[in-house]
């Protein structure tokens, strides 16, 4: 039986609650959060994410988030093709919640905005991430040994 969740944009009020799923996923992602420079960068960076207003969050009944997938403007594909691309750093579901296509669905609310994104995938990423990401339309444009890089076109 599925829970009741409502999606909607981040704000800088979600800052720390999107920290706090991102830190119960970390070693799945991975992203590495083993010192307090680590975690302060990465924070900083959730910060910037939730107050651009592209990034999604999924929220429990109680208005817990549970989910989240970040989102800046990706400056490097906005120069080279003069578009409004956004790059997807970090996307997760705390493992409570998973199950429920919360994923899927936060990565269809930015799918509707209508523009290119992008995304770096680990290899070292435990949840297939590359995967669901190529069942969704996006397709492999450069790999390294240590990472794939992942773009979708509208």
């Amino acid at each position: 039986m599925g829970r009741e969740i409502r999606y909607k944009r981040a704000t800088k009020n979600n800052v720390s609650a999107i920290f706090t799923v991102l830190e119960e996923i970390a070693s799945e992602i991975p992203v590495c959060l083993d010192t307090p420079e680590r975690k302060n960068l990465t924070f900083e960076r959730v910060q910037k994410c939730s107050e651009s207003g592209e990034t999604w969050i999924a929220l429990s009944r109680d208005n817990q988030v549970v989910g989240f997938l970040l989102a800046e403007p990706d400056q490097q594909e906005r120069f080279f093709h003069d578009n409004q691309a956004l790059h997807l750093p970090y996307g997760g579901v705390s493992e409570s919640y998973r199950g429920q296509h919360i994923f899927l669905t936060l990565v269809e609310k930015i799918m509707a905005k209508g523009v290119p994104l992008t995304g770096t995938v680990k290899r070292t990423n435990k949840s297939d991430m590359a995967g669901r990401l190529l069942k969704l339309g996006f397709t492999k444009v450069s790999f390294t040994d240590k990472e794939d890089n992942l773009r979708w076109h509208p």
